[in-house]
């Protein structure tokens, strides 16, 4: 049958010809129903009275900059070595062991090798991505690599996992962004973003077995299950970002968007 749809109907819930990994929440996720928590933000402004700031350097800023909305976390002139620029919000999002829970973000670093950055959900107080957090789950890069770390810690110990490229495939590979010159045909958007995410499906749902499973994406696909053995259950997880220079080069964390979707606690 001819519809008016150019993709047709379905009842597959997501965006039309997306591969958004929250596949088990409406779209657009803003709009979110009454079983589901949700946060997201594009960084099309940045107040920051809204966040918990640690900066160590004389020079640091975090705003909003370059088309489509991007959080900058920098330092405007050379910074000293092991300068710390970090933004994190409020410890509501919990860990449940029956409840879903999705993370996304997007985002890119000016010099790979110089930079210490973690972006995720972490318990407030962490101060240094040079370290990796005591409770948290996300996405940590090193200093001196091009890999990129899935990580899940409770109460200081746990395990990394480095992030594919594909399914079984080489190591994603983090490398150098710049910005394009504004012109009338193209605009300042950062190169070399990189997109990851993860999902914790709960044991016994989406054919998982008896133990959960962080389902971890890259650019919208699964690249793989990782057992949740360890997990941040005794603690709450806020919005984590920030970056540590390696020496006196300039680095900037730039996050294009992070997203949370979870079950309601109810």
């Amino acid at each position: 049958m001819t519809t008016h749809f150019s993709n047709g109907v379905t009842n597959v819930p997501g965006k039309m010809q997306g591969s958004s990994l929250f596949t088990h929440a409406k779209q657009p996720i803003i709009t979110a129903n009454d079983n589901e928590f949700v946060y997201q933000n594009d960084f099309v402004t940045y107040n920051a009275g809204d966040w918990n700031i640690t900066e160590t350097a004389a020079a640091s800023t975090q705003a909003a900059n370059y088309a489509n909305g991007f959080l900058v976390l920098g330092d405007d002139g050379s910074p000293s070595a092991n300068d710390v620029n970090l933004v994190e919000g409020y410890n509501v999002f919990n860990y449940q062991q029956n409840k879903k829970m999705a993370f996304e973000t997007s985002f890119a670093s000016i010099d790979v090798s110089e930079a210490n950055t973690f972006v995720g959900l972490a318990n407030t107080g962490f101060a240094d991505p040079a370290s990796l957090p005591d409770d948290c789950i996300g996405f940590s890069h090193l200093e001196d690599t091009t890999t990129i770390q899935f990580v899940v810690r409770k109460n200081g110990a746990g395990t990394s996992y480095t992030i594919d490229s594909s399914p079984g495939g080489s190591d994603l590979t983090f490398s150098d962004s710049t910005v394009a010159t504004q012109s009338a045909t193209a605009a300042q958007i950062p190169s070399n973003t990189v997109r990851v995410g993860f999902r914790f499906i709960p044991a016994g749902q989406e054919g998982v077995g008896t133990t959960g499973v962080y389902r971890v994406y890259y650019n919208g696909n699964p690249i793989f299950d990782q057992s949740a053995t360890t997990v941040p259950d005794d603690i709450g997880l806020a919005i984590s970002m920030g970056t540590n220079t390696k020496g006196t080069t300039t680095t900037n964390l730039m996050v294009d968007y992070v997203k949370v979707v979870t079950e309601r606690v109810v």
